[in-house]
């Protein structure tokens, strides 16, 4: 079953002095959940994933996302899940009045026009580290505390998060460099013949580390095991299919290395939370 937590200022007590403040959330996703396109007039979404991957579209651009990294999105633009789904994983998203000179967070103009201009500069996706999951947790505190001080603690843990999103990126420094291309080499691979159905101790000698320590790595790296990750890969091949052409169901689980059409859509379902038939119903009434 999947887990949903969030603080909306539609359906919860704002937060008084803090109006910039507009939604803050968080999901563990045992099944895919629908995400169709959408926008925040005037407003800035983040979204940090705090384990497993998803995968965007925004202004037609497709964006992937690691544990760890973090997307967002400016004021205005319309984005949605990939394939219009939030693949199963955890993560934490900010809605957020985007910055002004009239007392931006109670802040200075000439501060919140340096806010300002770096998140315009702000690369679309990057890896930020799992440590700002603990500032995430930080101002979910703050909105369930209900204290004569809250307004300062939301608006303190406020500042935080946009600190960490701006500032110095800390990396996946805990792994090897050379490991992390081996990392992007098969990725790439797996992304190019998804179905190539390598074992992890296949991978593990590409990367020229042990199985051990290549499932440690690969998990840290995308969070998720290797051969989640690469089941994963296969089924986003298939929805591509499943779209851009009019192959039977059972003909694109043939060419993706599935032993019968059944077993693939027991896999997909558990991924996408629907059969192949169904999604591509879907997705076919949504182009209508």
């Amino acid at each position: 079953m999947n887990k949903r937590w969030t603080y909306d200022i539609d359906s919860n007590p704002p937060i008084g002095s803090v109006p910039e403040f507009v939604m803050l959330g968080s999901d563990e996703l045992r099944k895919a959940l629908p995400l169709h396109e959408h926008e925040h007039p005037g407003c800035y979404e983040f979204v940090l994933i705090e384990q497993g991957k998803a995968s965007w579209v925004l202004e037609g651009q497709f964006y992937e996302t690691l544990t760890g990294d973090l997307f967002h999105s400016r004021p205005g633009e319309k984005h949605r899940g990939g394939f219009n789904v939030i693949e199963p994983c955890k993560f934490w998203w900010l809605i957020i009045e985007a910055p002004h000179h009239d007392g931006w967070l109670c802040l200075p103009p000439s501060e919140s026009l340096v806010i300002e201009e770096a998140l315009l500069q702000l690369p679309r996706h990057f890896h930020l580290g799992l440590p700002a999951v603990e500032v995430f947790k930080k101002l979910k505190s703050a909105l369930m505390k209900d204290s004569p001080s809250q307004s300062t603690a939301v608006r303190s843990a406020l500042i935080e998060i946009i600190l960490a999103f701006i500032g110095p990126r800390s990396g996946t420094n805990d792994i090897a460099s050379d490991l992390i291309h081996a990392f992007h080499e098969l990725i790439a691979r797996m992304s190019k013949q998804p179905e190539w159905r390598p074992s992890v101790d296949e991978l593990a000698a590409f990367a020229g580390v042990s199985s051990s320590h290549f499932y440690r790595t690969f998990q840290d790296f995308s969070g998720e095991p290797p051969m989640t990750f690469v089941e994963r890969l296969r089924v986003k091949a298939a929805c591509r299919q499943l779209m851009e052409s009019e192959a039977s169901i059972t003909d694109i689980s043939f060419q993706l290395g599935y032993q019968s059409s059944q077993h693939f859509a027991t896999v997909f379902k558990r991924f996408v939370g629907t059969t192949p038939t169904q999604w591509r119903r879907s997705q076919n009434q949504l182009q209508r």
